[in-house]
């Protein structure tokens, strides 16, 4: 036998004993105790590409449990080969297994699964679905994504909104600028929160007027990170504002306007407000 053949001879059977681990883990994951399944789910991980045919081939019809499983372990592995059972199971009427089969889609790296998301980012009636689908196009990374997160801004529940304003942050457009200065006036004091960190981390000159008039919100958090934003946007404009905050206000947003102020004019406010 030739060294070429003898080698595919060993590669061959190192990826059977591979699959046939695998195999043996797969089962544990119908374990009822939750430590042994960790433990499988683990080593199905450390195994790799030679867990992905297996796994597929047993979630095809298998229990609502062993497809959730599933979907959070290939969104790990992040293989593409998963994409037609992932984009299936997001049609499921599990909507556990939906949301885990679409948080997993955005772990594949492949730009072409964003039609296939936001189908679910608009229309799944479950808002946990809906975020996952969120997050699932920021992390993919694709500018095309933009719309429709920024479309998710007007939905219902504030959870979907977080998500979708916290996706926006890794397709900085001009769209989704303007999205991020509007979100500053969202009703859920997260999302306001997301949005002024969001700005001042991108540092958002056109977002000036809003984060200042964000000082005097009635959410402390949204007041300290709109404060610490117009430190790092660097416009003395904001100094007067600021100033106000300081001076009529004690606790975290007290002392985030006095690090934005020293960060614009160099000065130290040491003087505790009356």
């Amino acid at each position: 036998m030739s060294k070429l053949a003898l080698m595919g001879l060993c590669t061959s059977l190192v990826l059977a004993c591979a699959e046939q681990q695998a195999e043996y883990y797969i089962d544990q994951l119908a374990d009822p105790r939750r430590q042994v399944r960790l433990d499988a789910s683990h080593a199905l991980v450390q195994l790799g590409g030679s867990t992905v045919e297996p796994l597929i081939a047993r979630s095809i019809g298998g229990t609502d449990s062993l497809q959730y499983i599933a979907a959070q372990i290939l969104g790990q592995l992040g293989d593409q080969r998963a994409t037609p059972l992932l984009t299936a199971l997001i049609g499921d009427e599990n909507r556990y297994v939906r949301e885990q089969a679409v948080r997993a889609l955005g772990q594949l790296d492949d730009p072409r699964l964003n039609p296939t998301l936001q189908n679910p980012l608009s229309n799944d009636p479950i808002p946990e679905v809906r975020g996952a689908a969120a997050w699932s196009l920021g992390n993919l990374r694709d500018t095309t994504a933009v719309a429709p997160l920024v479309r998710a801004l007007t939905d219902s529940v504030a959870l979907v909104r977080q998500q979708a304003l916290a996706a926006l942050q890794f397709l900085w457009t001009p769209a989704a600028e303007a999205a991020s200065i509007a979100a500053l006036r969202d009703p859920d004091g997260s999302v306001r929160y997301i949005a002024a960190q969001m700005l001042g981390h991108h540092q958002t000159h056109p977002a000036l007027d809003a984060l200042c008039h964000a000082l005097t919100d009635d959410n402390i958090w949204v007041r300290v990170e709109s404060a610490h934003a117009l430190g790092r946007i660097g416009d003395a404009t904001a100094v007067a504002p600021l100033e106000r905050l300081f001076s009529t206000r004690a606790g975290p947003d007290h002392e985030a306007a006095k690090a934005a102020l020293q960060q614009l004019t160099g000065l130290n406010y040491a003087v505790a407000p009356e």
